[in-house]
């Protein structure tokens, strides 16, 4: 047989001891076995139960939460508002397309002619078509195609006053020639009164008369009657110098030639 030593058998005594066993067991020195099993038992139930008591702390006592602050002002103020009802809703998404559909069944005012179409109307409307071509190529008076009117008239406001005297006007107040090219009055041309059409309306018609010249070889004088007769077209009770001295005034000749550089 096996011998087993010694401090086995001490363990094992230890061990039944611990575990209540008081039965020392056979063999010799059971006694002392079972004595020393005693004086061993009690450090072992102590270390056994040091751990058990420091593996289980104490719970904490349970913080308080705190209390949530009270809503500002505007959060109030957000929170006390009116709602808007929800049948309200649909009606405020479909305003966007009443609008839009609202302003598509509206139309622009139709424009007035302006300085230039009334001036081609009255061309044609008071004789002047009738002896200068409809197109100003001339006929029983002279034509005023290929620039020949700006040769004849470099400025506007002297073509102006021809139109507005007439022939036997113009050989009264200013002599037998007309024109830069001093042309001989011989007659003809008729004189349109002031009681018959505007200085407004004159303006037109020179305006129309220069255009069928083609292009005005003085951009300054061009630019002066098309703001002259825009202005006399705003106050179509003013005379043409009464116009002049206004829009000059006003600094619409300067400004007009700046804009067109």
């Amino acid at each position: 047989m096996t011998e087993i030593p010694e401090h086995l058998l001490e363990r094992s005594r230890a061990r039944r001891a611990a575990m209540g066993g008081g039965d020392g067991g056979a063999g010799d020195g059971g006694g002392d076995a079972s004595g020393a099993g005693e004086s061993s038992a009690a450090p072992a139930t102590t270390a056994a139960a040091a751990p058990a008591a420091a593996s289980m702390p104490a719970h904490p006592a349970v913080a308080e939460e705190p209390s949530a602050p009270p809503p500002s002002p505007m959060v109030q103020a957000y929170n006390n508002r009116r709602k808007i009802p929800f049948w309200a809703m649909p009606v405020l998404a479909m305003i966007p397309v009443w609008a839009y559909v609202y302003v598509g069944t509206l139309e622009a005012p139709p424009e007035g002619p302006g300085p230039a179409a009334l001036g081609a109307e009255l061309y044609a409307g008071n004789g002047c078509a009738g002896c200068h071509g409809s197109t100003g190529g001339g006929g029983v008076g002279p034509a005023f195609t290929s620039g020949a009117i700006y040769e004849t008239w470099p400025s506007f406001e002297d073509h102006f006053e021809w139109v507005r005297l007439g022939s036997n006007g113009w050989s009264a107040e200013k002599g037998d020639t007309y024109g830069a090219n001093d042309n001989p009055v011989a007659g003809g041309m008729p004189g349109f009164a002031e009681e018959s059409i505007s200085d407004a309306e004159l303006i037109y018609v020179v305006l129309h008369e220069r255009e069928l010249g083609g292009e005005n070889p003085d951009t300054e004088d061009q630019v002066r009657l098309e703001v002259v007769a825009e202005y006399l077209f705003e106050h179509p009770d003013l005379t043409l110098e009464e116009a002049i001295e206004e829009a000059e005034a006003e600094g619409l000749f300067e400004l007009a030639a700046e804009a067109g550089e």
